[in-house]
C-alpha cells in the first residue's frame, strides 16, 4: 500500500468512525409475556392495554391496539366490529385489517398461546425491540 493511500483510508477512518456512533442498533429481545387468567369463549374478547384478544372458531387471537400509521393506541368498537384510531381516522376490521385511512398496514397479531391447569387462560408473546 503506498503511504498516500494509507495516509487516506487512515484520515476517511477518523472522519467515518464518531459519524457511525450515531446510528442507533435496534436490538431483538426475547417476547415479553402477557398472561391472561380469564377464558374466553368463541366470540368474547379482552380489552388489554396493547392489544385486543378474541376467541375465534380457530383459536385465540390477539391484535395490537398501535396504529400504524403514527403508533396511536386505537379503540376497538364492539357495536360495529371494528378498530378505529382517534389521530387520523385510521380504520380496521376486527382482525386488524387495514379498511382505510392513512395508515395502509394491517395491524400486528401478536403469538397466543392457551393456559392449561390450574391457572386457565392466555398468554399472549408481546415483541420487544429496543433502541439502544
Amino acid at each position: 500500500m503506498k503511504r498516500r493511500e494509507l495516509l487516506f483510508t487512515l484520515f476517511a477512518t477518523m472522519l467515518g468512525l464518531p459519524a457511525l456512533s450515531f446510528i442507533k442498533k435496534v436490538q431483538i429481545r426475547p417476547p415479553r409475556p402477557v398472561r391472561i387468567f380469564k377464558v374466553l369463549r368463541e366470540g368474547e374478547y379482552y380489552i388489554h392495554d396493547e392489544f385486543v384478544l378474541f376467541e375465534t372458531p380457530s383459536g385465540p387471537v390477539a391484535v395490537s391496539r398501535h396504529c400504524t400509521h403514527l403508533g396511536c393506541i386505537v379503540n376497538f368498537r364492539d357495536d360495529e366490529r371494528h378498530f378505529l384510531c382517534p389521530c387520523h381516522q385510521s380504520l380496521f376490521d376486527w382482525d386488524g385489517r387495514y379498511i382505510k385511512g392513512p395508515a395502509k398496514k394491517d395491524l400486528p397479531h401478536f403469538a397466543v398461546k392457551r393456559l392449561k391447569g390450574s391457572q386457565e387462560g392466555y398468554e399472549v408473546l408481546m415483541p420487544r425491540t429496543r433502541l439502544s
